[in-house]
């Protein structure tokens, strides 16, 4: 059986070889088999045939470094997954897709964690704080489960036959500020993840909501099949929308979050850009823009990590 050898027993090897040592002599020397330091030489030798304790050993090294599960990940690398952590605020999984469908780099998004979690506390902090926390369904106040909106349509009525299958189904939701003050209307598009999303001066009065709704979707020039939301009173207005845009809005049945699961996931990846108990008034249009630009950009797991951008461009 051939037995992994120390670089102190290769560079016995290399002495006694070159000193025209039998290789039972040198087997029994360092302690092995004969043929394990016949398979040595013959593995580890150069073109010439000449054998070299020190090439061995990188040769060894380059070998282990090809093998599966003992790959060494170049320095290149961890850097670059860093940095699209840094700037693009990707999660682990998304940068390891990424990488591996479009640069050719192959790391897995455990080992991205294990980078992280062994960085130092200073600059560990540095890009952890880029990236997404938390995650947990939003809790719905009384008022938004309760209010009253009439002629709503329920998520019941909804064909799902192939829902989420082309582009054209849309689902909204609104996020809002420290203390319940500002709002900013979200939308995303199901199959695409293609976001849309504006800061609402008026809060969440319904009618102006449901206008700056109707003007983002014809701006983006992307079909609506249908829009799913919840029951908050900022859809009072829902019928002004459906008309715009000739199409219907279904409501959600109360504290069903995973009814309209692509908007709950897309407000908690705008929540990286704006935390809970935020002041909108500090938020400028510009940083809205920058948030949907980030967003589109950002490669998505359930579309084979390609980007929202570039989905809507196939379309």
């Amino acid at each position: 059986m051939y037995k992994q050898l120390t670089s102190e027993q290769r560079y016995t090897i290399s002495v006694l070889l070159q000193t025209k040592f039998s290789l039972s002599f040198i087997a029994e020397t360092i302690g092995v088999s004969v043929s394990t330091v016949s398979r040595e030489r013959r593995r580890n030798s150069n073109a010439k045939g000449v054998y070299d304790a020190r090439a061995a050993v990188l040769k060894v090294k380059r070998r282990k470094a090809r093998t599966p599960g003992n790959r060494r990940i170049a320095p290149y690398v961890r850097s670059r997954v860093f940095e699209l952590i840094r700037k693009e605020q990707w999660s682990p999984e998304e940068v390891a897709g990424w990488l591996g469908k479009k640069e050719g780099i192959t790391v897995s998004k455990s080992t991205i964690y294990n980078w992280i979690a062994a960085l130092s506390p200073h600059y560990g902090d540095n890009i952890r704080k880029h990236l997404r926390h938390g995650g947990r369904p939003r809790q719905k106040s009384l008022l938004t489960t309760k209010a009253h909106i009439p002629n709503r349509l329920s998520i019941d009525e909804r064909p799902e036959t192939d829902y989420g299958q082309t582009i054209g189904d849309w689902e909204m939701d609104t996020i809002v500020g420290k203390e319940g003050k500002g709002a900013i209307v979200t939308l995303v598009e199901r199959k695409s993840c293609f976001m849309l999303m504006e800061k609402l001066d008026t809060g969440k009065q319904a009618v102006p909501l449901a206008y700056a709704v109707v003007r983002l979707i014809r701006e983006s020039g992307l079909p609506v099949r249908s829009i799913t939301t919840d029951n908050g009173p900022e859809f009072a207005a829902h019928e002004i929308i459906a008309r715009e845009l000739n199409t219907k809005v279904y409501f959600a049945h109360p504290y069903c979050s995973w009814e309209k699961g692509a908007i709950e996931n897309m407000n908690g990846l705008i929540r990286q850009y704006i935390p809970k108990k935020t002041d909108f008034r500090g938020i400028s249009r510009l940083y809205v823009k920058s948030i949907i630009e980030k967003l589109n950009n950002r490669p998505r797991k359930k579309n084979g990590f390609r980007k929202p951008k570039d989905m809507i461009k196939e379309k």
